[in-house]
């Protein structure tokens, strides 16, 4: 894999990406996997990586965290997977291994920590939204909450499935129609917690349609009503729900501030968010910054083991859905630039490649939309 093509950062000047001589991709470590890539997704970190810089980079640099494709090599301890395999795989180049674990390039290097596969029925495109998801959502859920890990068997229509289930106790999940929130609420529910969750008005019908059983374990508010955060407190005590914790998807200050006063309404904990929070939270609410290199970086912690004992039967079995749902809209390594551009405008980018020809593909409902 030495003719490897990649779009490049060549400077910290913010210059359009080249398309030229990507990181030799031949020799993976003992845990590692190469990966010819079929899909990747554009995310908020990467255009402002690009734009601001705000982590020094050797330059020339790739970006690119989700990917899916086909497995090309295996390292010597891997077990789990073979060439021809289909995968998806959480690129950690930026604080780990460099550009040669990035997805903007033909081919890219994965730890097998944070590689699943998936079935021949899922697209490559469907699948990639999920890998950078999967990792920031397990961390916050299972690592800084330290929630019960989900189980994979299904959820039926009176919200029964595998374990013992806590629908009795909810969990705040703040920005449901997110990536990241699309996937925390679906793994919440699949560890057995009510959940309660935001969105515009105009998502609703989707953050209900995560849930196999229509939503029946999910209570969707708008956060764009006056005092959302009060309505959410009223809402479970007068349900009687066990208040369990919350957990910020967007990062913005606002809901930040939002999920803190409902965290402190029902006595204070833990409030992990993507982002750094604001320092003037009242003092009973701890907030900490949900870090998503843990899964691949830390061996046994619950992200790892999301990864590894819940993600693959999850995909099989379709208890775990690939949400948001993905959009074609061009073709082209050289497009990459165009398509961080149109994220950073507002629309969430897909990037779609088959037979060394890329396809690109947005979605509807992503990150910072609501």
């Amino acid at each position: 894999m030495q003719n490897n093509q990649a779009a490049l950062i060549l400077a910290a000047d913010n210059s359009p990406l080249q398309v030229g001589q990507g990181p030799y991709q031949s020799y993976p470590a003992a845990d590692e996997v190469v990966v010819q890539v079929a899909a990747v997704a554009i995310n908020p970190s990467e255009w402002k990586m690009k734009e601001f810089g705000y982590l020094p980079l050797k330059y020339p640099h790739v970006l690119g965290s989700d990917v899916a494709g086909t497995v090309v090599k295996v390292g010597e301890e891997v077990k789990r997977f073979n060439a021809g395999d289909r995968v998806i795989g959480h690129c950690l180049g930026l604080l780990y291994g460099g550009a040669k674990h990035r997805g903007f390039q033909n081919f890219t290097t994965l730890r097998e920590a944070v590689t699943a596969p998936i079935p021949d029925a899922v697209r490559f495109e469907d699948a990639v939204v999920l890998p950078l998801a999967i990792s920031t959502a397990s961390v916050g859920l299972f690592g800084h909450l330290k929630f019960r890990l989900p189980s994979a068997e299904p959820v039926d229509g009176h919200g029964d499935g595998g374990g013992q289930r806590h629908r009795d106790k909810v969990v705040l999940i703040w920005g449901a129609a997110s990536s990241r929130g699309s996937v925390a609420v679906q793994l919440a529910v699949a560890a057995g917690y009510g959940v309660v969750t935001t969105a515009s008005a105009k998502n609703h019908d989707y953050v209900r349609g995560l849930i196999p059983d229509g939503g029946k374990n999910v209570a969707v508010f708008d956060y764009r009503r006056p005092n959302a955060a009060g309505n959410i407190i009223d809402r479970i005590k007068v349900r009687g729900w066990k208040f369990v914790g919350a957990y910020d998807c967007i990062g913005l200050e606002e809901s930040t501030r939002a999920c803190a006063e409902v965290v402190h309404a029902f006595g204070g904990g833990i409030l992990p968010s993507v982002l750094w929070p604001p320092q003037d939270l009242p003092s009973d609410v701890e907030a900490s910054v949900v870090h998503a290199i843990r899964p691949g970086t830390v061996a046994g912690s619950p992200g790892s083991r999301v990864w590894r004992e819940y993600l693959p039967q999850a995909l099989a079995n379709g208890s775990l859905r690939p949400r948001p749902e993905p959009e074609i809209v061009g073709s082209g390594l050289d497009k990459i630039e165009g398509a961080l551009n149109l994220h950073k405008a507002g629309e969430p980018i897909l990037i779609v490649k088959f037979n060394r020809k890329w396809r690109f593909c947005g979605s509807a409902k992503d990150a910072a939309s609501d």
